[in-house]
C-alpha cells in the first residue's frame, strides 16, 4: 500500500510540473500562442528562439492585425494564409489567419503588442500583448 502511495505521489508530482509550464514550445525553440492561448506575465526567451502568434483575419473587411509598436530586439515576420478547402482555389472574401513570427535577435526586454483594427481608425476591436525578456 505504501508503494502504491509513492507511485501515485510521483505521478501527481510529474503532472503538476508539466502543467506549470508557462511557455509551451513546439521544438524547444518556438513558443506558440493565439487569441485563446495568452502569453504568461513575462515570457523568458533565449537569443534565437521564436514566438509564433496565429490570429484569425479577413483582410477584405479592412480589419487587419498589425504590430502596434516597432520592435527593437525582435525580428518580425508576417504571413497571411487564406483558408482554402482542398477542392477550392483561393477566393476573394474568404477568411484566413495571420501568423506573426517574432525571433529574438539580442538580449533585452520588449513588449509585443498587436492590434486588430482598420488602419485609419485609432480604436482596435481586439488586442494581444506579451512582455518578453531575452537573455
Amino acid at each position: 500500500m505504501k508503494g502504491l502511495a509513492i507511485v501515485f505521489a510521483a505521478i501527481l508530482g510529474l503532472s503538476i510540473v508539466g502543467c506549470s509550464s508557462m511557455s509551451p514550445t513546439v521544438d524547444g525553440k518556438t513558443h506558440v500562442y493565439s487569441l485563446t492561448h495568452k502569453c504568461p506575465t513575462l515570457l523568458e526567451m533565449d537569443v534565437g528562439q521564436t514566438l509564433e502568434l496565429t490570429l484569425p483575419e479577413n483582410p477584405t473587411t479592412a480589419y487587419l492585425w498589425q504590430v502596434a509598436k516597432p520592435q527593437n530586439i525582435l525580428k518580425v515576420e508576417e504571413i497571411y494564409r487564406q483558408d482554402v478547402l482542398k477542392s477550392q482555389q483561393a477566393m476573394v472574401g474568404v477568411a484566413g489567419e495571420k501568423l506573426f513570427r517574432f525571433t529574438a535577435l539580442q538580449p533585452g526586454e520588449e513588449w509585443i503588442h498587436v492590434k486588430h483594427a482598420r488602419q485609419w481608425k485609432q480604436k482596435a476591436i481586439d488586442e494581444w500583448s506579451c512582455r518578453v525578456r531575452v537573455s
